[in-house]
């Protein structure tokens, strides 16, 4: 079972927790669409270029791929409806002046100087890629809803993502610094809430999310997929920059690249004409992995993202559950055995538990704590996806190596009662940080919930220091 398994999983592309982004489609071919049916009218070139490498970034990856966007007829204007592709007119000849009665010349400032182009991977040149029309964008947070018009002359920075995803909240400190650095100066940010998970589809979610993260740049709901098939993303999180004449000059997928992310947002609003003498770019280095999560054996790589429904395990072809009987019959509760087979990126399930489309749920009330969802991991940061429905808040215990997880490991969303045990409270349908060490290493976490309301999605990981 395991030899199958492991095939089924390398196959797959490591995702959220520890995966490379796979690599961009060919712009002219046409995958096959997503499992959300959308049809969005694109007017507008393709707008990923062909000549964009692909960033090593860790992304969230989406699961198939999304068809390109129409392409515009020869000579239409940019798709985001202001700019025009015509050429500058040409500056008329210099009259001479006459020898007689000379004047002074007027005294005029001198124009601002001509930016010069950065070196930064995924940088487009200007009229090259139109960008395609705001298309079914819906709920929107922090803003009015806004369309095309509202987009001319600023630089828009376009970011696909959803709020459980850890790789997206990851890059939410640099989207919060370039809101607060260039929102006065023409920079227009607007968050794509793309949803993964079906309750991610709620606007009260997403409006919470946006509040607890500290968000104040525009959000709006994309819970058709219709941007996010028109851009043709393929995993969150994913930028486009669109200059203020309606076309993408930079695309980059994954976390990462903030340097050369602000280079192009400054160097695009000098474009414009914006002086930004007096803000001082954020020049620091990508965050670096710690030591360890790059190796080469399997046991000690640092743990894949773990989906727990059933369509990523059987329809995908997923296999992250260790127990046979999962893949025996779907959307049904039943009794899972442990059998104590403990395999890094793999779950293995005890006590009664129902397999449904995208989540594992408890299926029972039980005493003492005796049922659990567990997993071998390698990373020092482990976080859930859990859902949460109507009623009181409830608690689930945890242990890590079968132990209360210690103090100084404990992740952000963790608790303890008067006895010492380390337990989790849940209130709402958001990630949760359950551990988080100062160093890369190896252990068992079982999660083991008492209540009937238990509903996980997905486990994440990372590798990265406070």
């Amino acid at each position: 079972m395991y030899a199958l398994i492991v095939a089924f999983a390398l196959s797959l592309c490591l995702a959220c927790g520890g995966g490379e982004s796979a690599p961009l489609p060919d712009q002219t071919a046409t995958p096959t669409p997503t499992t959300v049916t959308v049809n969005p009218t694109a007017t507008s070139a393709p707008v990923v270029p062909t000549n964009t490498p692909t960033p090593a970034a860790t992304a969230t990856t989406e699961s198939a791929a999304t068809p390109a966007p129409t392409p515009a007829p020869t000579g239409s204007p940019p798709a985001f409806g202001y700019g025009s592709l015509s050429e500058p007119t040409a500056a008329p000849t210099a009259t001479a002046v006459p020898t007689t009665s000379p004047s002074p010349a007027p005294v005029s400032a001198a124009p601002p100087p001509t930016p010069v182009a950065p070196d930064v991977l995924g940088l487009e040149p200007p009229g090259l890629i139109p960008a395609p029309a705001p298309v079914g964008l819906s709920g929107w947070i922090n803003s009015e809803a806004l369309d095309a018009s509202d987009f001319a002359d600023n630089v828009t920075l376009l970011d696909f993502w959803t709020y459980t995803c850890v790789n997206c909240i990851r890059t939410l400190s640099y989207l919060r610094e370039w809101h607060d650095k260039y929102g006065d100066e023409g920079l227009r940010i607007v968050g794509v809430h793309t949803p993964e998970f079906d309750f991610e589809r709620s606007r009260e979610n997403v409006a919470d999310a946006v509040a607890n993260l500290g968000i104040e740049y525009a959000v709006a709901q994309d819970n058709e997929r219709a941007m996010w098939q028109t851009y043709r993303v393929q995993a969150w999180p994913t930028k486009y920059i669109v200059d203020g004449r309606g076309f993408v000059r930079y695309y980059h997928r994954g976390e990462g690249s903030y340097a050369d992310t602000e280079t192009v947002i400054r160097y695009l609003l000098e474009e414009m004409g914006r002086d930004l003498s007096h803000i001082q770019p954020n020049t620091e280095p990508d965050p670096v992995r710690l030591a360890g999560t790059r190796a080469t054996d399997f046991e000690k790589l640092l743990t894949r993202e773990l989906y727990t429904g059933t369509l990523r395990n059987i329809a995908y072809g997923g296999a992250y559950v260790l127990n046979e009987e999962y893949y025996e019959s779907a959307g049904v509760a039943r009794e899972y055995t442990d059998d104590g087979e403990r395999k890094n990126h793999f779950l293995f399930l005890h006590g009664e538990w129902r397999n449904s489309e995208e989540s594992l749920d408890h299926a029972r009330v039980s005493a003492d704590f005796a049922d659990y969802v567990g997993f071998q991991f390698y990373a020092n940061e482990v976080n859930a996806v859990l859902n949460f429905g109507e009623g009181e808040p409830y608690r689930f215990r945890l242990t890590l190596d079968g132990e209360p997880v210690p103090r100084d490991s404990a992740g952000a969303d963790l608790r303890y009662d008067a006895n010492g045990n380390s337990f989790v409270e849940v209130d709402s349908a958001r990630m949760y940080r359950l551990v988080r060490q100062a160093e890369v290493s190896s252990h068992e976490l079982l999660l083991m919930p008492e209540d009937d309301r238990f509903s996980v999605y997905a486990f994440t990981f990372g590798g990265y220091p406070e």
